[in-house]
């Protein structure tokens, strides 16, 4: 019998990216760096994230920007033209134009790896993930070596001609000015769903509701001041998995003003780099003066739960933490606030049925459309309507839309006392329920 040979699988590639945190004159500073798996070098594309290609530049942009509109999408296309495309590579250089088409049609089909097969991604999605390779692509063909016209990528199958740019005309900063500049146009066009994506109405609870959920929370209390946060606060998902002791300032359980939550970076909370979520909106958020002895109340039992559970203190000061002991991201702490609505909605059709009328009211809102964590930032939007009788500076400034320095310019003037007292008649009735 002849020697069986033995058919070596072809080698997988596999690209990823990681974030690190180093403190710059008191202020946490992000880097990323993209890495192929088993080297242990920084990889040369991360320099794609730091180069300025005429007007085109990735640097100082925020972390959010980056990693959801521009660096997803391109470890993506790595580990997809180096591992899946019907025609792999094993080199940078022989990327055509053909592979791009290819890997942005599967994205739009949601027939990537790891996809969920049929499901198209949105028109925006899909031109944004355009939008992304089309640069970075663009990089790989202009990317010189420091100090050289010797070109970094000796791209064999990439000419100038297949790079076409328009012009725009973009106004300054100060709204009157403006200036014309050339941009990329998308490389390729890929095919998109012509079904549109209809938005899940989010709805908001009343005050019987958040009650009822803060007691529910007590089957799971880790998340107990997350939904302090978002109902009391009106911080967003994204704002309170990003939450660590030292954003707290100024909370006093003797003062009712001077509280704030120190929004305007985000960070790394975790030894492992996993991004547990992001601040939309960098800001300083102030804490309502009729809140603030409530939410001061729950963080103090919050830390008493951390530190029974041996869980405080921590290297990040991470205030959330899932059952693996790292700080819990926003997709964690959703799949188990979803767990808690549906015992609410258990609770809510039970008094219903004993004839409350809250829970009756309660009922109609759980029914009309889904709970979300975004569901208590409304709540708080109607409590301070309320107590502040639809003060429209008042509500903008306390919802956090703007930096805390614009929204001093605006002469939003304090809490007048009456406010004070009617919100936390409103928070102390819910907290003596919990």
């Amino acid at each position: 019998m002849g020697e069986l040979k033995q058919i070596d699988e072809k080698k997988r590639y596999e690209f990823f990216y990681l974030v690190g945190n180093r403190p710059i004159n008191n202020e946490m500073k992000y880097h990323i760096c993209i890495f192929e798996k088993s080297r242990y070098q920084v990889h040369l594309f991360s320099r794609y994230l730091t180069d300025k290609m005429g007007n085109f530049s990735l640097k100082n942009k925020a972390l959010n920007t980056i990693i959801h509109f521009h660096l997803t999408y391109i470890i993506r296309f790595l580990n997809f033209i180096f591992n899946d495309s019907k025609t792999t590579i094993d080199n940078i250089e022989d990327l055509t134009l053909d592979m791009v088409e290819e890997f942005l049609d599967n994205y739009a089909q949601g027939t990537l790896p790891n996809d969920v097969h049929g499901d198209w991604k949105s028109k925006d999605s899909v031109n944004r993930a355009t939008y992304a390779i089309s640069h970075f692509v663009y990089w790989l063909w202009w990317k010189k070596e420091a100090g050289s016209y010797k070109k970094m990528f000796k791209m064999k199958y990439l000419k100038e001609h297949d790079f076409e740019f328009e012009t725009e005309t973009k106004r300054g900063k100060n709204g009157y000015t403006s200036r014309q500049i050339k941009v990329l146009s998308d490389l390729v066009i890929p095919n998109m769903s012509s079904k549109k994506r209809i938005r899940e109405k989010v709805v908001g609870l009343s005050s019987y509701g958040v009650s009822k959920l803060i007691e529910i929370s007590q089957s799971d209390q880790m998340l107990t001041f997350g939904i302090v946060l978002g109902a009391y606060a009106g911080l967003r998902l994204g704002d309170i998995v990003q939450m660590h002791e030292g954003r707290i300032k100024g909370l006093d359980k003797d003062k009712d003003f001077g509280g704030y939550f120190d929004l305007t970076y985000d960070t790394i909370l975790r030894s492992d780099n996993i991004i547990t979520g992001n601040i939309k909106t960098k800001r300083k958020v102030p804490i309502y003066a009729g809140c603030t002895r409530a939410i001061y109340m729950y963080y103090q039992n919050h830390l008493e739960y951390l530190k029974y559970k041996k869980l405080y203190p921590n290297m990040y000061g991470a205030l959330f933490i899932d059952n693996k002991g790292h700080a819990m991201t926003g997709k964690t702490f959703s799949r188990r606030f979803d767990e808690l609505i549906k015992q609410l909605e258990k609770i809510v059709k039970k008094e219903a049925m004993l004839g409350s009328r809250k829970a009756v009211q309660e009922d109609q809102i759980l029914s009309e459309a889904k709970v979300t964590p975004h569901s208590l930032r409304y709540y708080f939007k109607q409590l301070i309507e309320t107590v502040e009788n639809g003060n429209e500076r008042k509500i903008q400034y306390y919802m956090a839309h703007k930096s805390i320095g614009t929204q001093h310019s605006y002469g939003v003037a304090q809490a007048t006392s009456e406010a004070i007292r009617k919100c936390q008649n409103e928070l102390y009735m819910t907290i003596k329920q919990s």
